[in-house]
């Protein structure tokens, strides 16, 4: 994978990027740089890599042809065809990691599924949701069916814990509707919310009484030891939970 490095880093140079400005602009994490650095890029990523360096990506597979991306005008097809075979052949003799591969490497996980799926974030990332949005392919520890209430932000979080027994049991998966704002909940919605100086989101049971004051968060189990918990005045709505996985 050296080599693949060596032809990344002639493509920054390329362009004038740094390895976390490159990352930004493909759409990624800046720690997903360090990464890159040891040839760890699926396919993928690595074409969105030759997108904002400006150069071929079938040069940065297999280090044959032009490094820029602009192809002649009249270049011979055969040699366009002979490029195209290369690409081929350089992703079935493992020339380059898969999306999955790459992340195995590192412990984390990556699927491929289609666009149109819910990224599974962990309550660390849903707590500071508003800064990391939307989320990236890095950011995401899997990909979930999207349902027809969920808008094209939203995104899906784990269950934890025993506090929401018996609705929610710990790994249940819950569908997180950000776009809502707190004029528009209701007494018992249920709400991912970060509180005070927390870095990880909490998931409960919004109450509201007739004043301001009476508004307190609450868990669904009624055998948790603390039911009456912080007032909504002490913490950020990150959204609203509208639904959850359910399999047989």
């Amino acid at each position: 994978m050296s080599d693949l490095v060596s032809r990344m880093q002639q493509a920054l140079d390329h362009s004038g990027l740094s390895w976390s400005k490159a990352a930004i602009e493909a759409g990624k994490s800046a720690q997903a740089a360090s990464k890159w650095k040891k040839g760890q890029i699926g396919k993928d990523t690595l074409e969105q890599f030759a997108q904002v360096t400006g150069v071929n990506v079938g040069w940065l597979l297999t280090g044959q042809g032009s490094m820029t991306a602009d192809t002649p005008p009249q270049a011979d097809k055969s040699d366009v065809l002979n490029d195209l075979k290369a690409q081929i052949a350089a992703l079935q003799t493992g020339g380059i990691l898969t999306d999955e591969q790459a992340h195995d490497i590192v412990d984390t996980v990556r699927i491929a599924m289609p666009a149109n799926d819910v990224p599974l974030i962990s309550w660390v990332a849903a707590g500071s949701w508003s800064e990391v949005s939307p989320v990236t392919l890095d950011d995401a520890l899997g990909y979930y069916p999207r349902p027809r209430n969920l808008s094209a932000d939203g995104f899906a979080l784990k269950v934890r814990g025993r506090s929401m027994l018996p609705k929610f049991e710990p790994d249940d998966i819950i569908y997180v509707e950000p776009n809502i704002s707190t004029l528009a909940l209701k007494d018992g919605d249920l709400i991912v919310v970060q509180c005070n100086d927390d870095t990880e989101a909490t998931f409960k049971q919004l109450v509201l009484g007739e004043t301001e004051s009476d508004m307190y968060l609450k868990p669904l189990n009624p055998d948790w030891p603390e039911q009456k918990m912080l007032p909504m005045g002490e913490c950020r709505l990150v959204g609203k939970v509208v639904g959850k996985l359910v399999e047989y």
